[in-house]
């Protein structure tokens, strides 16, 4: 299953009930332990969140999709982590047959930072709720039009 098809099966699970928008570059924060290398103070903070959705009631969740599990074991080196202060629960996305294979380091490594979800056959689980970050606000209506714009440019620019 490649990331497009999982980002698919999550927006048409999530959409339901939410706004839901892949690719979007996000502004986060330097991880601590590395925020004083000289280095970084010209680099970018931003990334890309590979599905945003916002709630009705305005809260903002990430799902980040992974379909390898070098690649997920690499997200926790990166300088940027997750970090926007926008988001207020941040998820990890998986194929069901490599969670199951990696499913106790996965669980590990994601205990009380993250959710997972499981996507097979078209259906998707939320296997471990999302703990919900500490004070993170509603988006106002500007910042969900801003992103709402951000999300007919990306689903429908194919």
């Amino acid at each position: 299953m490649t990331e497009k098809e999982m980002q698919i099966m999550l927006g048409k699970h999530f959409g339901i009930k939410n706004i839901c928008i892949p690719n979007v570059l996000m502004t986060g924060e330097y991880r601590p332990e590395i925020e004083k290398l000289e280095s970084l103070k010209k680099s970018s903070k931003m990334y890309e969140a590979d599905l945003i959705y916002i709630t009705k009631s305005g809260y903002l969740t990430e799902v980040e999709i992974k379909v390898d599990i070098n690649d997920f074991r690499s997200d926790f080196n990166k300088k940027v982590y997750h970090s926007s202060p926008l988001v207020s629960a941040l998820y990890y996305a998986f194929p069901e047959k490599l969670y199951k294979k990696h499913k106790d380091e996965i669980r590990e490594r994601v205990k009380g930072i993250a959710g997972i979800i499981t996507v097979c056959n078209y259906e998707c689980k939320v296997i471990a709720k999302a703990p919900k970050r500490k004070n993170i606000k509603a988006l106002i209506d500007t910042q969900i039009k801003d992103f709402m714009r951000i999300g007919c440019m990306k689903w429908f620019k194919e």
